[in-house]
C-alpha cells in the first residue's frame, strides 16, 4: 500500500464538484474530511490540491482520473452474484447501472473503493 494519498481537483473557477454520494448525500469534498484523519491514523500522508483550469474539471487521485477509479470499482459489483447491496439498504434504484456513464452521482461505496485502489501498489 502507498503511504501517500494526493487529490488533485482540477476545476473552472466558481464549479461546483459534481461528485456526490447517491446512498448518503456527501460531497467528495465531506467524504474526503471524514477518510483523511482514517489514512493518517494508519500511516498515510494525505495531501489535497486543487488549481484552476480553463478546461474541463477534473478529480485525480495520485494521478489517477476518478472516473477511471470509479469505473474499477463499479466494474467489481460483476463478480458478486448475490443481491445488490442498493437493494439491501432498501433503495434498488441506487444499484449501479453499468450502462450509466460512470462518475458524478454514486453510491458511497464506490467513492471508498476508489480511494484504496488509488493507494494500491
Amino acid at each position: 500500500m502507498r503511504e501517500r494519498f494526493v487529490v488533485l481537483w482540477r476545476r473552472r473557477s466558481g464549479a461546483e464538484c459534481p461528485y456526490r454520494t447517491a446512498d448518503t448525500g456527501l460531497s467528495l469534498a465531506e467524504l474526503l474530511r471524514e477518510l483523511v484523519p482514517v489514512l493518517e491514523e494508519n500511516g498515510v500522508a494525505v495531501e489535497v490540491r486543487g488549481e484552476e483550469t480553463d478546461g474541463e474539471g477534473m478529480v485525480y487521485f495520485n494521478g489517477v482520473p476518478l472516473d477511471d477509479l470509479l469505473a474499477e470499482a463499479a466494474g467489481a459489483e460483476r463478480y458478486c452474484a448475490g443481491p445488490s447491496r442498493m437493494e439491501e439498504l432498501g433503495n434498488p434504484a441506487l444499484a449501479f447501472d453499468p450502462d450509466a456513464p460512470v462518475g458524478r452521482v454514486l453510491p458511497e461505496i464506490f467513492f471508498r473503493k476508489a480511494v484504496l485502489l488509488a493507494l494500491e501498489e
